[in-house]
């Protein structure tokens, strides 16, 4: 037994009571719109409810209590692991960053006002967009937004990662008016830093490594779907690393939708109708994720002297936090259009 990681482990595995329940998220989904809050209040988030029921209103609070929970969730686990561990799991978590200095980046080039309050990142006088991470700061992302400029946001990324990549597009950026391909490549940093962040540390990492090449695999099958959807070219835009041939993936964008999902390792034919009805793509993405977590998670889990253990916490962690988020969306908007379960398997 490896000691480093023996003691970590039994405090994730601590980690794991605060959870939501399988009965709690049932009533949760189950609540009406005006027991949302109180049903979700009555489980492990009252916390974060009681601190901010005062402060935001609907249906803004619910989006924060979530995400400062999540929050709290990573911190947690990235205070108990050693050097190795938390290299990883900010590596995985930086997807967090990299998705808000999107949006802060197309919002400063049309010139939409943001704010950063409470872990959420907003725009349009109150509507949340993005998430804070265990990364970068409340404090650092109300910096950053402060900048004037998109010339000027990059120049304040430099003292982070994404600076670098961000830094030869500062001219070209603002002048074209377009995002695309710093985009690309802040995705691009961003799976080749995933799997640079890997190593074998106890010989059982296996898994970890095969599902980070999945998610570059989820997201090439989200491009090609994309391009086939909308008749624009792909092929430049697929990342290397995954596990399967971008030769092959690029050859495959010239079949349609119905083709190219019967030729892939994954059942999408539940989204597949989904997307016969209303003609969005995003459900394929969800049964993607769901079917990788389904794969992988059992084996993390069981994997206790391993980083797998703490990355399926950051995993479960985040699929709670997106049911929650969905059902109350669905709920405070009415919406009733069908749209596939996150997680959990229900």
């Amino acid at each position: 037994m490896d000691s480093t990681y023996a003691g970590a482990y039994g405090h994730v595995k601590a980690l794991y009571l605060d959870l939501l329940k399988r009965d709690e998220i049932d009533r949760i989904k189950e609540s009406k719109k005006d027991e949302f809050i109180s049903t979700l209040s009555s489980t492990s988030y009252k916390n974060e409810i009681d601190l901010f029921y005062n402060e935001f209103k609907e249906p803004d609070i619910v989006d924060i209590a979530v995400n400062t929970h999540f929050i709290k969730n990573c911190d947690n686990v990235i205070k108990l692991l050693p050097t190795v561990g938390k290299s990883i799991i900010r590596g995985y978590l930086s997807k967090i960053d990299i998705q808000n200095i999107k949006l802060i980046l197309a919002a400063k080039l049309v010139g939409k006002d943001l704010d950063f309050t409470e872990n959420m990142l907003i725009v349009n006088r109150g509507f949340p967009v993005g998430f804070s991470s265990s990364l970068i700061n409340k404090e650092a992302y109300a910096n950053i937004i402060s900048q004037k400029d998109i010339v000027e946001v990059i120049n304040y990324l430099t003292r982070y990662p994404y600076g670098k990549v961000l830094l030869p597009f500062s001219v070209s950026a603002e002048l074209s008016k377009d995002v695309s391909g710093m985009s690309m490549s802040l995705d691009i940093e961003y799976y080749e830093d995933l799997l640079k962040s890997f190593k074998f540390y106890s010989g059982n990492e296996g898994p970890v490594l095969r599902f980070f090449q999945e998610l570059i695999d989820l997201r090439n099958i989200m491009t090609v779907i994309k391009e086939i959807e909308l008749k624009k070219p792909s092929a430049s835009l697929l990342i290397k690393g995954g596990s399967l041939s971008i030769d092959r993936l690029s050859e495959m964008t010239k079949m349609n939708i119905t083709d190219f999902i019967k030729n892939l390792p994954y059942d999408l034919e539940e989204a597949y109708q989904i997307y016969k009805e209303d003609g969005l793509i995003a459900n394929f993405e969800v049964e993607l994720k769901r079917q990788i977590h389904d794969k992988y998670l059992p084996i993390f889990r069981a994997n206790s002297l391993s980083i797998a253990s703490a990355l399926s916490f950051i995993i479960s962690s985040e699929i709670e936090r997106d049911i929650i988020r969905l059902n109350w969306f669905k709920k405070y908007y009415g919406l009733e259009k069908k749209v596939l379960d996150i997680g959990y398997g229900i």
